[in-house]
């Protein structure tokens, strides 16, 4: 096996590739029913914004295109999910081959991604907005390592474009080109590359890319902000060991990010750590600066903005980089990663490929064990029951909450989904004559409550619609144990004014 991939090192990138295609099908397998994110993206995909609420307009844009190709659907939400994972890995892979010589470790950095909890755990499970701000760091690095290897118009043009795609992918991603411009001012040989007039270039293409979306900013900066905010600062204001717990809490977040890859790392080349800890050349210097002054520049918010909560997911741009640096390591120690691309090989497949199997059996087994979530929720069997009563294509679904609209989205792919947010939805004053509207509820829960006539009329209330007079539910049926699900809905037809 060794030899084989010796003699074609880029069948690990066909492998990688392979494992991405397996992740899609056994998301369209494990569950008919939605994530959170996946809900979001399910709605707000339906309207090109140049802001949704905390979050940039990129990841929401490329998924109103996939659908406009392939229809809303499971499908087509993990279609680019993965999609943008592999284009990931293929940009990091790229860019380990600029920095390493030897083309096995250019693979086991590659190989290091999937090795990360972001990547292999909560991608997997449920992550849009970080996904593509992973895939922007890769190809701002090839775009940046690239440029400094071999100063060109289009090196720095690249590089600017691939500032501004990250900008406007999530907003976390400026840390990272801020840090690298540190981590090469203090380089005395690339210095220069930074009073270059190319780079005029990299600020033009970067700023024509962000300049619409922080004008939508500066007019929506409460709904842009906000949230992220409130999810930051779980405890209060008022506490005096912010700054200790925030410190803490962001530690021990890159330590969870960095620990799996690193250990790994240690067990392929044991009796060679000492070797590798002191190992120093030019690239591991400069790319471990700037995963060191991204979490620099994240301890300063920390710190100015009384952050108490950090969560993994959020540092996941600033460690991505990190399976590099430790190849990088071995590189300058003067290893060779030839032996050891079969057992990273094993180890990370094994590693990647037993998620999707948990994943598997939490969609399908785990209802055989009484353990269910959200997405055992049977959208699909009350979708299955109101065409069994016949013909039906509703022009407009309203429902109460985000979770119901994601879901009756990918049931209904035709009708337009309303969940009256108002940061992003424009309900009409008059409703087209004719349109057929289904007004629909439940409870995460599935029981029925006693008000849910009143619930309905209010939710026809909120857009504009007279209240509903023939309220129906149904109990659908799911799991493995009889149990049922309640939904309760109104058909309308909007009447000419």
């Amino acid at each position: 096996m060794r030899k084989v991939f010796s003699r074609n090192l880029d069948l690990t990138l066909i492998l990688i590739a392979g494992y991405f295609l397996l992740a899609f099908v056994v998301r369209i397998v494990r569950s008919s029913a939605l994530e959170i994110d996946e809900t979001q993206q399910a709605l707000l995909s339906q309207h090109l914004l140049l802001g949704y609420g905390s979050q940039p307009f990129l990841y929401t844009w490329l998924q109103h295109g996939v659908n406009v190709l392939v229809g809303p659907s499971i499908a087509s939400l993990s279609l680019l999910k993965n999609g943008l994972l592999f284009l990931c890995c293929l940009f990091f892979w790229l860019t380990a081959r600029l920095l390493l010589r030897d083309r096995t470790l250019a693979n086991i950095a590659t190989l290091g991604v999937l090795t990360m909890p972001t990547v292999f755990v909560m991608a997997q499970r449920d992550l849009t907005h970080t996904v593509l701000a992973l895939s922007s760091v890769a190809l701002f690095s090839y775009a940046l390592f690239m440029t400094l290897k071999a100063p060109s118009v289009g090196g720095y043009l690249l590089t600017g474009l691939a500032i501004g795609i990250g900008a406007i992918a999530k907003y976390n991603f400026v840390f990272v080109p801020l840090a690298a411009v540190v981590a090469i001012a203090m380089d005395k040989e690339l210095r220069q590359r930074l009073f270059d007039w190319r780079m005029l270039l990299t600020i033009g293409a970067a700023v024509a890319l962000v300049l619409p979306h922080c004008l939508w900013v500066v007019n929506h900066f409460d709904i842009a902000t906000t949230q992220t905010t409130r999810e930051m600062r779980d405890i209060s204001d008022s506490t005096t060991l912010y700054a200790v717990d925030g410190s803490l809490d962001l530690l021990l977040a890159f330590l969870k990010g960095v620990a799996l890859p690193s250990a790994i790392c240690a067990a392929l080349y044991f009796g060679d750590i000492k070797a590798i800890f002191r190992a120093s050349d030019q690239s591991t210097r400069l790319v471990g600066r700037i995963i060191l002054f991204s979490m620099i520049f994240v301890l300063l918010m920390v710190l100015a903005m009384g952050i108490t909560h950090m969560r993994q997911k959020w540092l996941a741009v600033y460690v991505l980089l990190w399976p590099l640096y430790l190849c990088l390591k071995v590189q300058a120690a003067g290893l060779s990663g030839e032996r050891k691309l079969k057992p990273m090989l094993t180890s990370t497949f094994t590693l990647a490929i037993g998620f999707l199997g948990v994943l598997l059996a939490r969609g399908l087994v785990s209802p055989h064990f009484e353990r269910y979530s959200l997405v055992h929720i049977p959208y699909d069997g009350f979708a299955e029951t109101l065409r069994h009563e016949g013909p039906f294509k509703p022009d407009y679904v309203i429902a109460f909450g985000g979770l119901a609209g994601g879901n009756l989205k990918i049931q209904f792919p035709d009708a337009m989904v309303v969940t009256t947010d108002t940061d992003i939805e424009t309900i009409p004053a008059l409703w087209p004559a004719g349109a057929v509207i289904l007004l629909v509820d439940t409870k995460d829960d599935g029981e029925s409550p006693e008000d849910f006539k009143d619930a309905l009329a209010s939710l026809a209330e909120r857009v504009s619609l007279p209240a509903p007079t023939d309220i129906r539910h149904v109990n659908v049926p799911y799991g493995a144990s009889g149990r049922s699900h309640t939904f309760y809905y109104s058909l309308e037809t909007a009447q000419s004014n």
